[in-house]
Formats: structure tokens, C-alpha cells, sequence
């Protein structure tokens, strides 16, 4: 959304946050006012608007979805809480293993996900290899509705007996209703029946008498009737005989189309440009045609990159859906490890082709007659470098130059109007793009990915943020670093760089600390990060055009989802700050300031100035990284005048203290809160509060 004279964003905020119960200040100030200031700074910002740098590209608001730890089908991904709190992703679904496809890795005979009636009632031990008393429990790989097995059980014996299975520690909301359904079939006689509870209270319970010996969908729903992490699921036989069960399903009645609902509006309003999917690392081991089709029916894969088991509910068209929902535009990685180009190029007339083609033709099937129409599409991730074995210490620039050909040539006798971008570097040797672009001059954009942080990171002790105070002084000091890597690989291009447009996209960039299975449970100092990447990237206008944070939904995540709640980091509020506040011409901007105390090489203030609205409106982002000063600013504008006598917007964002948070549910900890002050002559002061991102919006004199 481009900011519009007299559209108050702050009411924006307040009716999309309302559904979580969050609270938007909106705080009326007169500018250099500071009541209870104990520390002060000088500086100042020199404007030149009759320079302009480079045009905005709407692009660099991308964002990354990749399938990794949760981001997607959260619950699935997180069995047992591996990947830390993030139990749920931008799917739905909250049962994990759903299809019985992960084997029993207990020796009971039971899928992964699922246990055993006697583990419940205490009787594990009746168990031996799946074999109980009265029952048998075994993965079956011939009779299965979808994927490619099924949980079978036997009830034997006289009287009536009975087994069943669970699915244990799910969360559950007071009050909210849930949908449930399953596919089974039996061979002898006897019923089946669904119970949802928690620890014996009984929230809803629904029967299934009516089976066969053919495959038939049963529903249920309940209503929740109190909070809990410890609700339960059972599925039970009831009989004389075998019983199969499979495509089991439990979701938020609230759900849209399989999407969580809360997810989409989150995502929504940011309005962000660009999606990339579906990954990353995933991007280069995903077979696209696993995940169209029939969702009860597409098989469960084991993915390498992450190790973990991927379901593929969320495929090609609930990505489209998902955009369409959330206004952003596609960008699809293609497989370049383990996939072909006739592969890639299957997957553009999937997307792209006519209902008359083979792949149109299937989409058409699936549900879908009209195009999709993606335009942008990427050979790779990290080839030079990440990702694979094969590749680190053996790169081999001659290889990727004539697979990439051939990937590309595929690609465009598919559909001619699409853009087909090349993996650039960093990371990895820097060589390899000029080496890639002397022999496919034509290769950009390049994609290249930039990360900062600490380094090493520990998969299984290196979870935490434990010194805070660390934590802020250098995450606020790594745009340097990132724009140090980012000159870098500018400089590695250099003449080969086309004069009439950007060649680099940033596919992804993050200050990573932590392992990739936990959140780093992102604070203020995030915030003021992403706002300096935001800055550095303006200011290289000339030559980014694309630029996409990892990432949106969990693992370093801009939003992390609960299966009950959503938390909006003070990243997510960083992103939706500058897409709202931004404009779209780059004007000079030089800034003096003193440096932070605990870093000589770190000035207080980081800013940058644009146009919109026909040059109506200027834009000053500044980012105050001290941890204690208020930074007074005298601001100079040439070559355009601020008009007098009106009052000019600001949009702060900031928190209670330099390493505030947001927890689950609420955002009254770091949010934007909007201010005003009147403009009483050309020259203005400001006070900028320390640890803050402020945008201040000037309209242009007469």
C-alpha cells in the first residue's frame, strides 16, 4: 500500500491486530519534546531531493516460504516439540503423521505419530511387536487409500474387544470449533468411533457405524471446552475383525481452504510484494508433482535437507491460493539437485499452460482451468555452494552454466514472458559470478543469499539468546556486514553489470544466531536490524531489484505460529513499517552523527530519504541504534521544500526497553505507534528516541 495523505495507518493496525486483542497506541507529540530525557545526542541529516539514487523496486519486499521446521505444516514438522514452539504452521492441519507413512519406530506396530490404546491405559508391556491381547497393530503397504500405507488393526477374540489409537499433546482453544475427518474400512464386523478429550474429559465423541469393506470418509466436529496443550485425539475399532485407518485430518473449523485464517490476515497486511517458494535448500530435493492433486492422496516424503518428513498438503495450487488471498506475486525455485529441466518446464505449463497442454490439463483436473501466469522462476539455490555434499569444496561454475541453459531453454518454450533467474554468489567464492555471467552473459538476475550473525551454531544446545545485552550490540552493528557482503558481490559483477537494470536479487537475508530448529524469538534490536537492511538496500537501488527476508512463518521467522496463536515479531512490524512508509524514487541522503558507545565503527543514526506521491511527499526512514541517547537531529531538505503550516506524520517504532519482545498474543509490547508535529519552517528538529526506527512523512510546499 503506498502511503495515501490523510489515511491513518495507525487505525489500519488497530483493526487487523483486534482479532489477536492487541492494543495500538496512537500518541500525539509536539516534536523535540522528550519529557523525562536524561541523555541527549547531536546530529544531522542532509537531504538533496533533486538527486535522486535509483527507483524503489516494489520487490524488495519479498519475503521466503520454505518448507523447513514447521513453517508450513507445523504441527507435522514438530513431533515433540523438536524445533521448539512453533507447533503449527500456515497449514491447518494439526495432526501429525495423518497419512501413517513414517513407519513405527516404537516396535508396536503403531505410526510414528500415533500410539497405542495400552500405552495410554498403562498395558504397554501386553504389547510385543504390535501384538496385544486382544488386538494387533501393523503399518500396512498394500491396503491404503492414499500415500502409500495405512494403520491397520485387529480386534480378535469373544466378547466385544476393542483397540485403538492416539494422538496425543495437542492444543486446543475454549470455545473454538474443530473439524475432523478420516477414511476407513474393515474386513469382518464391528464399528469404529472418534473421541476427542483431555485426559478423560470428553469434549466430543462421534460414531461410525456404517463400515465396509470399501473406503469410505467419515466426518466429526467438537467444540473445546476449556484451553489445553494436552488435548487428545482417538480413533478406535470396536469388533470382530481388521480395520484400516488412513488420511486422517483435524483442523480450526476456521480454516480457509486448509490455510489457517489467523496466518492470512497477519500476512495480508503486511502487503508484502514477492513469495518465494518453496524454498531454500527444500527448493533443490522437491518434486513439484508430489504435491498436486487429491491432499488425502498425495504421498509423504522424506526430506534429506531438513530430515523430516514432508507431507505435501501445501503444494503448487495452495501456494497460488495462498497468494491470491494475500495480494503477493509467485516466485518458484526449481529443482536443480536431484530434479531435470523437463522437470522445471513440466512445472511452468503446470503453472503457465493453456488447458489444452499435458500439465494445463491436469491443473484444469485439479480444480484450476485458468493459468496461473508466474513469471519469475530460478534455476537452484545455493548451487556454488550450500545445501548438498556434492557441491561444497566441487563446485563447478562450467556445469551450472550449461545445465542452466538448458533449464532456461525448457523454461521458455514453455512460455516466453517469463524471467528466469541464476544462483549467484555469496555466499561461496565471489569468482563464481563473474565466471557465470563471461559464459551466460544474459544469466540475472543472480540470486545470492546474505546472512550475518555470530557463526557456529550447535543443533542441540545452542537454543537460547543468553546474554541480551551482547545480543543488541551486535545484531543493531551487523548491517555493516551485510553491506560490506553486499558491496562485495556489487563489485564482483562490476563491468558485466547491465546499465539499464538491477541484476542482483537478495533471495534471502537474516542475521542468524541460533540453530535453524528453534526461533530466535526475534526482539527490538531485530527490528532496528531489518530497518538498516532495508536502509543499505535502498541505497543500492541501482543494482538490487529483488530482495526476500527469511522468513515469514517460523525458523527465523517474521511471524511464529502455536497451533492457538500467532506471535507478530518486531521484525514483522520492521517489514510492514517501510512497505507502508516507503516511496518509490531514492533521494540523496548524508548523515552525521556520533558514534555508539559500545562501537567506534557504529554511528547512532542510519537514514535514508524517499519520494511518492509525484514528489508530494518525502519519507525519512532513521534508524537511532544507541541504546541510552535521544538523538536531537536538525534536518535539511534542498531542492524541495517541506510546506509550512502543516503537520507532518511520524511513525515510530520502538519498545518498552532495547530487548523488548512480543510474546504469543500480544503486541503492545513493540509495535508502530504514530505521533505528529507541526511544521512551522523549512529547517526541523527532531528527537529521535534511542533503540528506535522512525519514519517521518513531510509534505511538499507550494
Amino acid at each position: 500500500m503506498k502511503s495515501t495523505p490523510g489515511k491513518d495507518h495507525g487505525c489500519e493496525l488497530r483493526c487487523f491486530l483486534s482479532p489477536f486483542k492487541l492494543v495500538v497506541f496512537l500518541i500525539m507529540v509536539i516534536a523535540g519534546t522528550s519529557a523525562g530525557v536524561d541523555h541527549s545526542s547531536a546530529a544531522r541529516i542532509d537531504v538533496d531531493a533533486s538527486r535522486p539514487v535509483g527507483t524503489v523496486s516494489k520487490y524488495i519486499f519479498g519475503q521466503n516460504l520454505e518448507h523447513e521446521h514447521g513453517a508450513v505444516s507445523g504441527g507435522e514438522q514438530n513431533l515433540n516439540h523438536e524445533h521448539g514452539l512453533h507447533t503449527g504452521g500456515l497449514w491447518a492441519e494439526m495432526l501429525r503423521d495423518r497419512k501413517f507413512e513414517e513407519g513405527a519406530l516404537d516396535g508396536d506396530g503403531v505410526a510414528n505419530g500415533w500410539v497405542p490404546e495400552e500405552r495410554i491405559t498403562n498395558r504397554y508391556e501386553e504389547l510385543v511387536d504390535g501384538q496385544g491381547v486382544h488386538d494387533r497393530y501393523r503399518i500396512d503397504h498394500e491396503e491404503f487409500y492414499g500415500g502409500g500405507a495405512a494403520q491397520s488393526i485387529e480386534v480378535y477374540g469373544a466378547g466385544a474387544n476393542h483397540a485403538s489409537i492416539y494422538q496425543i499433546g495437542l492444543h486446543f482453544s475454549k470455545g473454538r470449533r474443530y473439524v475432523f475427518y478420516v477414511y476407513l474400512k474393515r474386513r469382518g464386523t464391528g464399528a469404529a468411533f472418534v473421541e476427542f478429550d483431555r485426559r478423560g474429559r470428553v469434549y466430543g465423541r462421534t460414531e461410525f457405524k456404517t463400515l465396509s469393506d470399501a473406503w469410505s470418509k467419515y466426518t466429526a466436529e467438537f467444540i473445546a471446552s476449556e484451553d489445553t496443550d494436552d488435548g487428545r485425539v482417538r480413533i478406535a475399532a470396536q469388533g470382530n475383525g481388521t480395520f484400516w485407518i488412513d488420511s486422517a485430518s483435524l483442523m480450526g473449523a476456521d480454516n480457509y481452504h486448509g490455510m489457517r485464517a489467523d496466518l492470512i490476515e497477519a500476512v495480508k497486511a503486511l502487503k508484502a510484494t514477492l513469495l518465494r517458494y518453496p524454498g531454500g535448500c527444500f527448493a533443490d530435493s522437491y518434486h513439484w508433482k508430489d504435491g498436486v492433486g487429491d491432499r488425502d492422496r498425495r504421498p509423504e516424503r522424506w526430506s534429506y535437507m531438513w530430515n523430516e518428513w514432508e507431507p505435501n498438503d501445501f503444494g503448487t495450487d495452495e501456494y497460488m491460493e495462498f497468494l491470491r488471498l494475500t495480494g503477493m506475486e509467485p516466485h518458484i525455485t526449481t529443482n536443480y539437485l536431484t530434479g531435470t529441466a523437463q522437470e522445471a518446464a513440466q512445472w511452468v505449463q503446470y503453472a503457465n499452460g493453456s488447458a489444452e497442454t499435458p500439465m494445463g490439463r491436469l491443473r484444469a483436473r485439479n480444480g484450476h482451468p485458468e493459468p496461473y501466469g508466474v513469471k519469475l522462476w530460478a534455476v537452484g539455490n545455493e548451487v556454488q555452494q550450500l545445501c548438498s555434499d556434492q557441491y561444497i569444496g566441487a563446485n563447478d561454475v562450467n556445469r551450472y552454466a550449461e545445465r542452466f541453459k538448458e533449464y532456461r531453454s525448457r523454461i521458455l518454450e514453455e512460455d516466453p514472458s517469463v524471467r528466469v533467474m541464476a544462483v549467484g554468489a555469496g555466499p561461496g567464492p565471489l569468482q563464481w559470478n563473474h565466471d557465470l555471467l563471461t559464459r551466460v552473459p544474459d544469466a540475472g538476475p543472480l540470486g545470492l543469499s546474505i546472512y550475518t550473525g555470530e557463526g557456529s551454531r550447535i543443533d542441540d544446545f545452542d537454543t537460547k539468546i543468553m546474554d541480551l545485552n551482547h545480543f543488541y550490540r551486535h545484531l543493531v552493528a551487523e548491517p555493516l556486514d551485510f553491506d560490506h557482503q553486499l558491496s562485495d558481490a556489487v563489485q564482483s559483477i562490476g563491468k558485466l553489470s547491465p546499465q539499464n537494470h538491477p541484476l542482483l536479487a537478495v533471495t534471502e537475508f537474516q542475521a542468524w544466531w541460533l540453530t535453524e530448529k528453534v526461533d530466535e524469538d526475534f526482539r527490538l534490536c531485530n527490528a532496528l536490524y531489518v530497518a538498516s537492511i532495508y536502509n543499505s538496500l535502498l541505497r543500492r537501488a541501482k543494482e538490487v531489484s529483488i530482495a526476500e527476508i527469511e522468513s515469514l512463518i517460523n525458523v527465523q521467522g517474521i511471524i511464529e505460529a502455536s497451533q492457538t496463536s500467532l506471535k507478530l515479531t518486531p521484525e514483522y512490524f520492521a517489514c510492514l513499517l517501510y512497505r507502508l512508509h516507503t516511496g518509490d524514487t531514492v533521494v540523496s541522503t548524508s548523515t552525521e552523527s556520533s558514534m555508539v558507545d559500545f562501537n567506534p565503527r557504529l554511528s547512532m543514526l542510519d537514514s535514508i530519504a524517499t519520494l511518492s506521491d509525484g514528489n508530494r511527499t518525502l519519507h525519512l526512514a532513521v534508524v537511532n541504534r544507541d541504546e541510552d541517547h535521544v538523538v536531537n537531529t536538525r534536518i535539511r531538505v534542498q531542492g524541495w521544500a517541506p510546506a509550512t503550516g502543516t503537520i507532518a506524520r511520524v511513525f515510530e517504532l520502538n519498545g518498552k526497553d532495547k530487548v523488548a519482545a512480543n510474546p504469543f498474543g500480544s503486541t503492545e509490547n513493540v509495535n508502530i505507534r504514530e505521533k505528529s508535529f507541526p511544521v512551522s519552517e523549512p529547517a526541523i528538529s527532531y528527537n529521535f528516541p534511542p533503540h528506535s526506527v522512525t519514519i517521518v512523512e513531510l509534505s511538499r510546499g507550494r
